[in-house]
């Protein structure tokens, strides 16, 4: 550590064996060989000032972004070592560009990170504000070169209360619905939900031990209101939460990107696409701490989120590989997902969801398509949910119909899905209800086909606590591991109208009693 690098919290950035994944191969995603881009005015940091390893590198970087605008745009470039650096502000037709030889490395001062722009929300539900590597209100911005871009997210976090489990749980068990519900992480022993909480690192005091709250980005790339945005051929490492956030955009593509976090950081989503339209996300590595590719269109978006691809990807992640949720207040429709792997091959308790399709404050979730997925040591490998948990805080109403009662899922497509270890059965739920005065409300999810759907169960104990009657998941937080047990071992459905599953092959574990499928208020 050298002498004049401020570190906000001195006592932390231990990394222990299964924090991160050691066998990302890069070189099937990574280009070396990259040149600059032609014909463009280059803008190198280091005549600025900047100076690899020695001192803080946010002025000169700062200079190098502003000359590059001013001139019109061009290439910034950051090459021949690591630079530590604050936040780092890119404007309109400007190519960040970090050559292979090359990290901008984020400081482990919170202190030198903008936490708020001028004119921007907050970045929603879990964060606190700010980035590291951010563009606001720009157009035709690159982030490219082969090199890297450093969180140092350990620094940023309170220590975990376990180390990693680098070997599989001879039981899965999941708490009971009252266990699950309080306090907000429940500490049920030996409960897959209690397993992973325990190995993440959270900046709060989640367990009431008196540990301050530590200030951290709230991304590491940040892209708000930006039009014809790549982010391609580029390693993102150890970020300290949301990893890639385009927020609010049009035009954005991330292809041939690593995303090399460490797997207990919490909060550390892979790629957050929030209320962004016309987006691909195509051949990526993504390891990460919690979602890999998340969909979100929150209640500050103001608008459709639509037209987003995701294809050719490898998700290793503790929590969903791909999902849609949980910030949900505007519409989403157009999604396809297709050929990806989503994977937990060396700590265990495996990913908590492979699919997981949400909608808990009013958006309208349509036309969702994900197909050919190939999926191992997931715990659960489809979920999906309509609830009211109204973050949005709509006021309430006896129309059944208002959007205090929330949104719809409709028109789901789940094609051509394997998964090897699975531990828990499928959830597919809308809910009902009463009004106030009595009135009845049903939110039923609606035309969803499951069509060449295969499962195989991890052969190890399974303790059960099936209850007599089956709770409405009416306000909660979304998770697959925190409804309780069911009464089916593969697909369990509640509320839902014209549900269609074609070619299911399910094979549970040597124990099971429990029926494959049950259907619960479902028409059609």
């Amino acid at each position: 550590m050298r002498p004049e690098e401020r570190i906000s919290y001195p006592e932390l950035g231990h990394i222990y064996p299964g924090d991160y994944l050691e066998s990302i191969p890069f070189h099937a995603y990574i280009d070396k060989e990259q040149p600059l881009p032609e014909g463009r005015q280059v803008f190198d940091i280091r005549d600025f000032g900047a100076a690899p390893d020695d001192k803080l590198n946010t002025e000169p970087i700062r200079l190098a972004c502003e000359a590059c605008r001013d001139a019109g745009g061009g290439v910034v470039l950051a090459a021949g070592g690591r630079y530590r650096t604050g936040t780092v502000r890119l404007y309109s037709h400007t190519t960040l560009f970090i050559a292979p030889d090359a990290e901008l490395a984020a400081s482990r001062c919170a202190d030198d990170m903008v936490f708020r722009v001028p004119g921007t929300q907050d970045f929603g539900e879990e964060s606190s504000g700010g980035a590291f590597i951010q563009a606001v209100d720009a157009e035709d911005v690159s982030i490219t070169g082969g090199g890297r871009i450093h969180g140092n997210g350990e620094w940023f976090v309170h220590e975990p209360r376990k180390k990693p489990a680098l070997t599989p749980f001879p039981i899965t068990m999941l708490p009971t619905r009252e266990q699950a519900k309080t306090p907000e992480i429940n500490t049920v022993p030996g409960s897959v939900r209690t397993e992973y909480r325990e190995r993440i690192r959270y900046a709060e005091d989640k367990y009431g031990e008196g540990k301050p709250v530590l200030r951290r980005p709230s991304a590491m790339v940040w892209l708000l209101r930006c039009r014809g945005v790549r982010v391609e051929n580029i390693i993102l490492r150890d970020s300290m939460c949301w990893t890639l956030h385009p927020e609010a955009c049009d035009g954005v593509t991330v292809k041939n990107v690593v995303i090399d976090d460490n797997r207990h950081v919490a909060n550390t989503d892979g790629v957050d696409i929030s209320g962004c339209s016309r987006v691909t996300v195509d051949h990526c590595f993504i390891s990460c701490a919690d979602d890999g590719v998340c969909v979100k269109n929150p209640v500050y978006t103001n608008r459709v989120s639509e037209e987003i691809e995701i294809r050719n990807c490898t998700v290793c992640t503790v929590m969903n590989g791909f999902k849609i949720g949980t910030g949900t207040r505007h519409d989403i429709r157009g999604v396809l997902v297709e050929n990806c792997d989503f994977i937990m091959p060396d700590i265990y308790p495996g990913s908590v969801s492979g699919i997981s399709i949400e909608s808990c404050d009013g958006s309208g979730v349509e036309d969702v398509t994900v197909k050919n997925i190939r999926m191992k040591n997931v715990l659960c490998p489809l979920y999906i949910l309509l609830n009211r948990r109204n973050q949005a805080k709509e006021p309430y109403s006896e129309d059944p119909a208002a959007l205090y009662w929330g949104g719809k899922i409709a028109r789901v497509n789940i094609l051509g899905i394997s998964a090897e270890n699975a531990e828990l059965p499928a959830i597919l739920t809308g809910y009902a209800d009463k009004t106030k005065g009595g009135r009845p409300v049903r939110r039923a999810i609606r035309d969803i086909h499951i069509r060449d759907y295969a499962v195989t169960y991890r052969d190890n104990e399974e303790i059960l606590h099936i209850p007599a009657g089956f709770e409405e998941f009416l306000t909660d937080y979304p998770e697959s591991n925190a409804h309780g047990d069911v009464d089916a071992c593969g697909i369990w459905v509640r509320h839902a109208d014209r549900v269609k599953l074609e070619n299911i092959r399910i094979t549970p574990r040597t124990m099971n009693k429990r029926e494959t499928v049950k259907l619960y208020d479902v028409n059609e």
